[in-house]
């Protein structure tokens, strides 16, 4: 780290931490991620689900790596509006993670060839049974369908570069990082306001559709919720491994720091409890078949336990270990709640989504693992490329070089 300790506070230094070496992780995380893909694409096609088993598969694991990504993202822009040294700290890993958004959009391609099997309102026979349905079919149709997801990855995409670059120019303007640190603030709002909204409607259509004659509003806001968890969770994960490795970032994750970003965790946490429970209340209290049946079927004898699995190991158990502040300030616990929660919102995503596909309980298929698997190992190798791609801490950013000069004045 280039900072002389004897300079005084107001004099503008440079953080210059080289980039951690992921080139061997990259390659096992890729050979495992396609060798797995390949095997769920076998046995989803030829085994007994057939393609529909293979799309249901592949649909409920990329919503949970495409939701690490968007959690970063909302993340990122969290962190240039709150200020604090903690947000720089992890501001590269929360840019990694968002510039694997482009790879995400290619790899949406498998659902949009999947439609037909996995959103019923694409059928023409069910749709003619169903008027509900059919009264949706201006919004509910294949080529609006396709605009909307391009539109909603545009913003995505169009968000995590400029960040991304933007962070860069800082690394390379020390005079004008302070403006471009105004800018990249100012403009967080605006674009936290077009996350929330093309999320919404993204998951009104990838989700909340495998159901098409049943709504709720919360739904999305719940999707969103699960997104911040992941991310902040897989950012304690990260961080902490990087300060492992890495005596600057070891010296800036102090105690308190890493307190506040189990903070953000129980705070997420906490936020996606509210509103899970606030659509139960909602929707059980209309007593209206259209709408409680969401909830009918996740509390039949099938799905019950894992109902209450989330219940009391999704929130209550990570919510009351997380009051601790001996937990948050300590990295290993720390990052077993963070991995625990990372579990949990998995699972939450397939409770979520496999009861549309008629699954009755907890039926894991060797097909979901595979493919969960493999789609993340596709992930990681590309998140640990951007990782390497340039200094893991920005080096111009002035909250962050305060706090270098704080701890080593």
């Amino acid at each position: 780290m280039s900072l002389d300790a004897h300079q005084p506070a107001h004099v503008h230094t440079a953080l210059d931490v080289p980039a951690p070496d992921t080139g061997r992780f990259q390659t096992i995380a890729l050979g495992i991620g396609v060798i797995a893909v390949v095997g769920g694409a076998v046995l989803g096609f030829f085994g007994q689900g057939g393609a529909a088993g293979f799309f249901q598969s592949y649909l409920m694991a990329y919503v949970f790596w495409l939701g690490i990504s968007l959690g970063a993202l909302v993340i990122l822009f969290t962190q240039h509006l709150a200020g604090g040294p903690w947000g720089p700290l992890i501001a590269r890993p929360l840019e990694s993670a968002a510039t694997v958004i482009p790879l995400m959009a290619l790899l949406f391609v498998p659902v949009l060839l999947g439609a037909g099997d996995l959103y019923p309102w694409t059928n023409a026979a069910y749709v003619a049974e169903h008027p509900t349905v059919a009264a949706k079919q201006e919004y509910l149709n294949m080529p609006w369908f396709i605009v909307r997801s391009v539109a909603y990855f545009a913003v995505w995409i169009a968000a995590a570069m400029l960040y991304r670059r933007s962070s860069l120019d800082q690394d390379a303007a020390a005079q004008t990082a302070g403006k471009i640190g105004y800018r990249l603030r100012s403009a967080a709002g605006m674009w936290f306001v077009f996350y929330v909204l093309s999320m919404t409607f993204a998951g009104f259509d990838w989700a909340m559709s495998l159901t098409p004659t049943w709504f709720s509003g919360i739904y999305p806001t719940i999707l969103m919720a699960t997104q911040a968890i992941t991310g902040i969770a897989f950012m304690i994960v990260v961080i902490t491994w990087i300060a492992s490795r890495n005596a600057t970032v070891d010296a800036l994750l102090t105690p308190r720091r890493l307190q506040d970003l189990g903070n953000f965790l129980m705070a997420f946490t906490m936020f996606w409890a509210y509103v899970q429970v606030s659509q139960l209340i909602i929707q059980w209290s209309n007593n209206v078949v259209e709408t409680a049946s969401w909830y009918v079927l996740r509390f039949s004898p099938g799905w019950i336990g894992v109902s209450a699995f989330l219940l009391f190991f999704g929130f209550f158990a990570p919510f009351f270990v997380l009051f601790s502040r001996w937990v948050k300030r300590k990295r290993r616990a720390l990052v077993v709640v963070a991995v625990w929660s990372l579990f949990m919102q998995a699972l939450n995503y397939f409770w979520f989504l496999a009861p549309a596909f008629g699954r009755e309980g907890f039926a894991l298929t060797l097909s979901d693992v595979l493919l969960f698997i493999g789609i993340g190992g596709i992930w990681l190798a590309a998140f640990a490329r951007q990782l390497a791609s340039r200094q893991v801490l920005p080096a111009h950013d002035p909250r962050l070089v305060a706090a270098a000069a704080e701890h080593h004045g």
